[in-house]
């Protein structure tokens, strides 16, 4: 995908070490450093450590959904953007223009993560109805069933899921799930 339109991929590094070997030696000369900011032993790690050494370079975050430790890092490092691994191509080719062009990309929602810096979470910060229209969302019902389930309108669970989704800095239910399920997770185990 990133080869497309002309854009040249000079190579994956697996920890941010083999990167700076690379740009160190001279065999890459990057504009743009993506980074996968799921990554445990690397991600978000790795973008203070390629920062210190090379504080011009262009760096971009890519991740499932925007989470505090992430729009955090974002913040403290001057990341110049930040992609969700859900974009299309076209809105990640999209982005990299952007931030060429000098122009911070990040997702839809990111102002309304927390980065409390006591680690607070997003979801606490939704109401009692919020929370469990997502609990059952998260469980797989759909609107329909959500709404009866509740006794409230099927209008009232896209109003929920829509505020839902700018809280937690995500799109879809897909991605709202897996944001809370780390920390949310009820089934036995």
């Amino acid at each position: 995908m990133l080869t497309e339109n002309g854009n040249r991929v000079l190579g994956a590094y697996p920890n941010p070490r083999a990167l700076q070997a690379a740009l160190s030696s001279g065999s890459a000369e990057a504009q743009v450093v993506l980074i996968d900011a799921d990554d445990p032993t690397s991600g978000v790690a790795a973008v203070a450590e390629v920062r210190r050494t090379y504080p011009n370079l262009t760096i971009v975050l890519l991740c499932e959904v925007m989470t505090p430790p992430i729009l955090r890092c974002a913040i403290d490092e001057r990341v110049e953007g930040v992609v969700l691994k859900s974009d299309s191509p076209a809105e990640v080719l999209l982005a990299f223009r952007h931030v060429l062009d000098g122009r911070a990309v990040m997702p839809a929602g990111w102002q309304a993560v927390s980065i409390d810096p006591d680690g607070g979470d997003p979801v606490e910060s939704l109401s009692v109805r919020e929370r469990e229209v997502l609990q059952l969302a998260a469980s797989g019902l759909h609107n329909g069933e959500i709404a009866e389930r509740l006794m409230i309108s099927a209008n009232t669970v896209k109003f929920h899921l829509r505020h839902i989704y700018s809280r937690l800095g995500v799109r879809n239910r897909v991605q709202a799930t897996r944001a809370i399920a780390p920390v949310h997770d009820d089934r036995p185990g």
